[in-house]
């Protein structure tokens, strides 16, 4: 009797992580036909499955790069309706604040717990600490790198660099 409940209990685990994973999956799949759709042209790369939008739901991050630009998009999870699209472009080089000056190394998750009045010394627009969802590091060579976050106010990816 103990070994076929134990049986039932694993059965029904194994039932509900495979749901699970299939699930991520389907997700990832329509956040990227959705991209495409709005980003034609460009062949997307799936990054990330993290929290961007802080609100407990997982969002798809993907990158894509063309001869000049270097992309970064967020597919925001809704719970009903289209998903919101943020792309954030990116110069692969050149001297503005938003060039890269080497080749880009893939996207980390890095955390939002934390002051930029102290590093910056202002905060930048929509910028909310938080020690539950996450941003994303781009480094891209040498200079310094990109912090990606989303902005709470304009409803978009913003960025930094330090």
């Amino acid at each position: 009797m103990n070994s076929r409940f134990i049986c039932v209990v694993l059965l029904a685990l194994a039932a509900t992580s495979a749901y699970g994973q299939d699930h991520r999956v389907s997700e990832r799949a329509s956040s990227e036909q959705a991209l495409q759709a709005s980003r034609p042209g460009l062949t997307w790369r799936h990054a990330l499955s993290i929290d961007v939008d802080c609100d407990g739901r997982r969002d798809e991050v993907f990158t894509a790069q063309d001869a000049t630009q270097y992309y970064v998009a967020a597919v925001v999870a809704r719970k009903a309706g289209k998903p919101k699209i943020s792309v954030v472009q990116f110069q692969l080089s050149g001297s503005n604040q938003d060039s890269f000056c080497g080749p880009p190394e893939p996207l980390r998750p890095e955390s939002l717990n934390m002051d930029l009045r102290e590093e910056l010394g202002e905060t930048p627009e929509g910028f909310r600490r938080s020690a539950r969802c996450k941003g994303l590091n781009l480094i891209a060579g040498e200079c310094d790198s990109f912090h990606l976050y989303w902005n709470h106010v304009a409803g978009e990816l913003g960025w930094w660099r330090l």
